[in-house]
């Protein structure tokens, strides 16, 4: 029998040493060759990467070299930031399965795939934990001025009076509105348990009765802003999606509520947020994404005194590569022994 070749390209991200692991493979009938994405050396030009397919498509990004290069024969292709494209399915003749180690799998055109009859797996869940540890550390940074006091510190200022003064609380006092109740937003409301905090969830893509055990109340979308003391959010960014929270849904919060957002940019109207937070129409902000990245040395948000600012690190942890490898390994030796995947996208 003919073993299954397999095509993995690393990058900075998920390096050669760990791309290595995909040699487990090779017990179940497999080939592995590794290559390397040389432009993809940092972790800067990946989140680059990631920011440009995620605005433009997959289309926008140039075709990694060595991935078309070494791609003809391949059966199996898995990347991490790399493009699988046209260019890449077309020459790839005998491909069947895809792989995107990123918990989206926007590099690759899933509609050639699917037409091609290739299937897509990603890793859904990878920064998933890290996500959600930097969500709880914003909630808390904003509601107890944490970076404030420190930048303040810095200034040669001792400041114990803040523009929340009169709305700190503790967490177990506090209502969150967890909006998105995927991977994330379900590790997010774990991690609040030990807070006690009560848990109010919002999401229309799934059925809340497959999470009856999980002690949280569903709730629509109106009830969750009006209800919610800090309102976190946690959905896919799509035509759906996009701008979720605007004008309307901000004027629904309370007027000492605060707004995470550790997601994507484009779920949020920037210019509606600025507004509310400019005229104290909610009481704060935790933002990690924005809509063009690095900020702008005139950008609003730095004129802002109820806002935390940090730069896109929500998933930055030495664990997520090690656990995107760890996941594409399990799926894939699911395909090669015959049994069903689990992250598969089409």
């Amino acid at each position: 029998m003919d073993k299954v070749k397999i095509l993995c390209v690393a990058d900075g991200g998920i390096t050669k040493e760990l791309m290595e692991q995909m040699r487990e493979l090779e017990q179940y009938g497999a080939e592995v060759k590794i290559v390397e994405d040389k432009d993809m050396y940092a972790m800067g030009p990946i989140t680059d990467r990631m920011t440009l397919i995620e605005h433009n498509g997959v289309d926008a990004a140039p075709t990694c070299q060595a991935l078309l290069d070494h791609c003809a024969d391949a059966d199996i292709i898995v990347v991490h930031v790399a493009s699988i494209n046209k260019k890449v399915i077309e020459k790839a003749k005998n491909l069947k399965m895809a792989a995107v180690l990123r918990g989206g799998y926007e590099n690759a055109d899933v509609q050639a795939l699917t037409t091609k009859g290739v299937k897509l797996i990603n890793a859904p869940w990878r920064s998933a934990n890290a996500v959600a540890d930097f969500t709880i550390g914003m909630m808390i940074a904003e509601n107890k001025n944490i970076a404030r006091s420190h930048k303040m510190i810095f200034e040669g200022k001792w400041c114990k009076k803040y523009t929340n003064q009169e709305y700190i609380h503790d967490m177990r006092k506090m209502t969150v509105g967890i909006i998105g109740f995927g991977y994330i937003g379900q590790r997010v409301r774990q991690r609040l348990q030990g807070f006690e905090s009560k848990v109010v969830v919002y999401d229309p893509f799934i059925d809340p009765h497959k999470f009856d055990e999980y002690n949280v109340e569903f709730v629509s979308l109106e009830e969750l802003l009006e209800r919610s003391d800090i309102i976190t959010i946690h959905l896919r960014l799509s035509e759906k999606t996009e701008h979720i929270i605007g004008r309307k849904e901000l004027k629904k919060m309370k007027n000492t509520a605060y707004f995470v957002n550790t997601a994507r940019a484009g779920l949020v109207d920037t210019e509606a947020l600025i507004e509310a937070l400019k005229n104290h129409d909610i009481g704060g902000a935790a933002i990690d994404v924005y809509d063009e990245e690095p900020l702008s040395s005139d950008n609003p948000y730095l004129q802002l005194d109820n806002i935390t600012l940090t730069c896109h690190l929500a998933g930055t942890s030495c664990d997520t590569m090690k656990t995107s490898v760890e996941i594409g390994i399990e799926d894939l030796t699911r395909y090669l022994t015959g049994q069903q995947m689990i992250n598969i996208r089409n």
